[in-house]
């Protein structure tokens, strides 16, 4: 509907007859490189608990604390394609910019409970010991096969140098429709008692309770959204005709958060009781900042 939108509000202006402007389409290849920040929450312990000293008991004082970290999606290959109409200086077009990048994996943000799950105490009277937990693989979340589709309505302006070469500036807004996967994987620590029939324990005798973690995946989504945005253009063209005019664009683009509100845990598999650790909350997951540039050339025809 928005694409629509700005379409309709070019063709007005081009059928109006307002301006003495000529019409042109234009192609363009290059290179973008994106970044988008993940806002989530991880689970933080009370000033008393640290990665040293932390024990069963500071489990109590567990809180869930806000988390950014910051994806480099890469570059990708970027295609651009525009009409537009172009009077004196200045030029007003309808463009589209799509890109793909595959995306990047990282670690979960680190848990002060991931160091419980590497070392647990028991004991009783006289008995005691440390068990240690290696999970089969390090809990991490991913971004991929993250794409970008957008069209936005650009107002750029060229300076007359007097030779074939004409630097210029733009601005642009707009919508891209974003589609990415998000995976997000923990630790699940699993607390097995055993099983002694209905005989009661006798006093005094050490009754060990048996851990085990193991990596678990708790989000696996495919995840699409429109998001507004804004952008900011600068290039050079040159002449190579009457009608045909080469350009270089250097764009910065950025687009409003995209929220993971909808989503929820898959523990599909999963034992109770357990405890997931270092899984985000999906509650106050969202992307932002997405954007970044990208650097495109390519060619212009005017009728």
């Amino acid at each position: 509907m928005r694409e629509r939108v700005l379409f309709g509000i070019l063709s007005i202006c081009i059928t109006s007859g307002a301006f003495a402007a000529e019409v042109y389409v234009s192609l363009g290849l290059g290179v973008a490189e994106d970044q988008v920040d993940l806002h989530s929450a991880a689970p933080s312990l009370g000033e008393s608990c640290n990665s040293t000293s932390v024990s069963v008991s500071c489990i109590g004082q567990l809180s869930i604390e806000p988390v950014t970290t910051e994806f480099d999606l890469g570059n990708s290959i970027a295609s651009t394609a525009s009409l537009g109409f172009e009077w004196d200086s200045w030029r007003l077009e309808a463009e589209y910019v799509g890109r793909k990048h595959d995306g990047q994996s990282l670690p979960q943000p680190a848990s002060p409970l991931d160091f419980l799950a590497g070392s647990i105490g028991f004991g009783a009277t006289g008995v005691g010991g440390t068990i240690g937990f290696f999970p089969s693989r390090e809990p991490r979340h991913e971004i991929s096969n993250f794409g970008l589709h957008q069209v936005f309505l650009n107002a750029l302006y060229s300076f007359q140098t007097g030779v074939s070469w004409r630097p210029y500036i733009g601005l642009g807004a707009g919508v891209a429709r974003v589609r990415y996967r998000y995976l997000s994987e923990g630790i699940e620590l699993e607390i097995v008692p055993p099983s002694f029939g209905r005989d009661p324990v006798p006093e005094g005798v050490f009754v060990p309770r048996v851990f085990s973690a193991r990596t678990v995946t708790s989000i696996d989504a495919e995840l699409r959204d429109n998001v507004l945005g804004v952008q900011f253009l600068a290039g050079i063209d040159r002449a190579l005709s009457e009608d045909v005019t080469a350009f270089t664009t250097l764009r910065w683009s950025r687009f409003e958060a995209s929220s993971f509100s909808n989503l929820s845990h898959d523990r599909s598999g999963s034992n109770v009781p357990a405890l997931v650790l270092g899984t985000p909350s999906p509650a106050l997951d969202e992307l932002d900042g997405i954007g970044g540039f990208s650097l495109t050339a390519g060619i212009r025809y005017t009728f």
